[in-house]
């Protein structure tokens, strides 16, 4: 292939940044990033050290191996001269998701902490009026956390919490992961049949809403 065509096949390449924060639900983050590799898009995926001690953890996996499989585009959160770091790259993005996302960086993120990468990049896409979803999976929430997830959603920013739907009938674990994967796509207008969509043919004939 002419390398002129190569070029622009990269550059016209559909692409969203994942965060992976340090909050129990590794598996949301990559599964995302899974899902994203079969739909071609390029990825950049931010990793925090916490998320790191988490999956190895929750999961007892090597997480920057793990993402290695889908994707080569992996920062860590000190790496602040990523491309994320850049509200100039944001607006070339679909959006960006933080799968989960730890209280930590939802506070880091209110308050205009741009200390991380991860943190900073969040903020690039509020500034520039891109899509940001934060996958927020701690539980409960107090006053403090209500009010940073109000500061962010105020910004412009997406609160997702990590609350699976039961009504399609889960069999499986990777029944709920799926959904909350699938919701936190379509937030950023990604197609996907990740989970059964509500419609009113499901409902019990007995249901009726009042």
């Amino acid at each position: 292939m002419d390398e002129t065509v190569v070029k622009k096949t990269r550059a016209n390449k559909k692409k969203v940044v994942i965060g992976i924060s340090g909050a129990s639900g590794i598996i949301y983050g990559l599964r995302a990033v899974e899902v994203l590799n079969e739909y071609g898009y390029d990825q950049y995926v931010i990793i925090t050290n916490a998320a790191i001690k988490v999956a190895e953890k929750e999961n007892g996996i090597d997480l920057v191996h793990e993402v290695r499989k889908f994707t080569s585009n992996i920062f860590m959160e000190n790496e602040i001269d990523a491309p994320t770091s850049s509200s100039s790259f944001t607006v070339t993005t679909k959006g960006m998701i933080i799968i989960p996302c730890s209280i930590n960086t939802l506070a880091y993120i209110a308050h205009g902490f741009a200390s991380n990468l991860l943190a900073r990049s969040a903020i690039n896409y509020l500034r520039s009026r891109q899509k940001l979803v934060l996958v927020i999976r701690e539980t409960p929430l107090g006053q403090i956390e209500l009010y940073n997830a109000l500061k962010i959603a105020k910004a412009g920013g997406i609160i997702m919490p990590a609350s699976p739907g039961f009504y399609i009938k889960p069999t499986k674990i990777q029944d709920l992961i799926d959904f909350i994967v699938g919701k936190a796509l379509d937030l950023l207008g990604i197609r996907n049949e990740l989970y059964k969509r509500w419609s009113k043919s499901d409902q019990d004939p007995s249901y009726q809403v009042s």
